[in-house]
C-alpha cells in the first residue's frame, strides 16, 4: 500500500508538494530559494552553479507559479549565461527583456551593463550603469562597475575622433 501523501500544513512554506507520474509526492524548492542560493553562489564566484540555480528558478516559477518568470530571475540568468558561457547575444537579449519588464530596478540595469561590457559595448554599458545610479543613488554594484571601467581621458587631438590612428598612437604613448 502506498504511503499517504504528506499533509499540506506540514510542508515547509517555501516548498511545494507535487505529484510525479508514478503517483509519489516530492518536495520542490521554491523559485525564490533557488534564486537566493544562486546569488550566494555568484557572490562566491561559482558562476556555473549560479547559472544552473537561476535556470532552475525560472523553470520552477514558470511551472508552478506564474505564466512569466520574475524579471530578476531572467536578468541574473542572462548575465550568468553571458559571463560564463559564450552566449553573450542570448544573455544580452534576456537582460534587455528583464529591463523592459521592470525598468526601475537598479540591479537589472547593472546586470545589463555587465553583459554589454562583455559584448564590448562600453558606451551602452556606461549608460546602463548611470541609469542604475539614477534609479538608486549610491547603488554599490553600479558604482563598483563604473570604477572598474575607469575614466577615459580626453583625446590628445580633440577635433579628431577617438579611433583616429593619430589619437590612438599618441594615447598609447601618453599611457
Amino acid at each position: 500500500m502506498d504511503p499517504a501523501p504528506p499533509r499540506a500544513d506540514l510542508l515547509h512554506k517555501r516548498e511545494r508538494d507535487t505529484t510525479v507520474p508514478e503517483g509519489r509526492h516530492v518536495l520542490v524548492p521554491s523559485a525564490e530559494d533557488s534564486y537566493r542560493t544562486g546569488l550566494a553562489a555568484l557572490d562566491a564566484g561559482r558562476k556555473r552553479e549560479a547559472l544552473a540555480l537561476f535556470e532552475a528558478a525560472i523553470e520552477i516559477e514558470g511551472r508552478y507559479s506564474r505564466a512569466r518568470p520574475q524579471p530578476r530571475y531572467i536578468s541574473y540568468y542572462g548575465m550568468c549565461l553571458a559571463l560564463d558561457t559564450s552566449s553573450v547575444r542570448e544573455g544580452l537579449q534576456l537582460c534587455r527583456e528583464a529591463v523592459t519588464l521592470e525598468g526601475y530596478d537598479a540591479d537589472l540595469r547593472c546586470n545589463l551593463g555587465r553583459v554589454l561590457l562583455r559584448a564590448g559595448r562600453r558606451r551602452e554599458a556606461y549608460r546602463a550603469f548611470l541609469r542604475g545610479l539614477e534609479l538608486h543613488a549610491g547603488h554599490g554594484p553600479s558604482l563598483r562597475a563604473l570604477k572598474l571601467m575607469g575614466v577615459r581621458r580626453r583625446p590628445l587631438v580633440p577635433f579628431l575622433s577617438r579611433r583616429n590612428p593619430l589619437n590612438v598612437i599618441l594615447g598609447r604613448l601618453r599611457a
